[in-house]
């Protein structure tokens, strides 16, 4: 008798929180409230419901902490892994533009120097060159 006095004593003491069943198409949705937001319809039963809560025990708060930290931690690290590569791909573009700089001065020079009169077997040679920086300039993709 005491033990079913103990239970109920202690179902009737814990929180209860009023709940409403709100939808809105398909969609189905749980509020705290008394009241659901605009667009959805209360579709609550008469009787009203009730949700009764229950805390959290301290093993499972200490574990919810320790996995925070553990997500934390790798957030942190993929972060830093991140910046490392923004800073590698903005070190390489910096490279690929100074070759791009320096094949694009090849080739005016070769241009310049096609402009002069020359032998035969000069102009052969510089378009040849001329050729090879742009393949090279494609390559690269300088073009773009």
């Amino acid at each position: 008798m005491y033990k079913t006095f103990a239970i109920a004593l202690a179902i009737a003491c814990t929180p209860t929180a009023h709940a409403a069943k709100c939808r809105s198409g398909k969609s189905i949705l749980y509020t705290q409230d008394r009241y659901c937001p605009s667009g959805y319809t209360d579709v609550t039963s008469p009787m009203g419901g009730t949700v009764s809560t229950v805390g959290k025990s301290e093993n499972v708060r200490k574990a919810e902490q320790e996995y925070l930290g553990m997500r934390a931690t790798e957030e942190k690290q993929f972060q830093n892994q991140q910046a490392q590569l923004q800073a590698q791909y903005a070190q390489e573009q910096n490279q690929l533009r100074g070759q791009c700089s320096a094949i694009d001065a090849q080739i005016r020079a070769n241009e310049n120097q096609q402009r002069q009169m020359n032998a035969w077997q000069q102009m052969d040679q510089l378009k040849q060159n001329h050729r090879a920086l742009r393949d090279q300039q494609y390559r690269l993709g300088c073009h773009r």
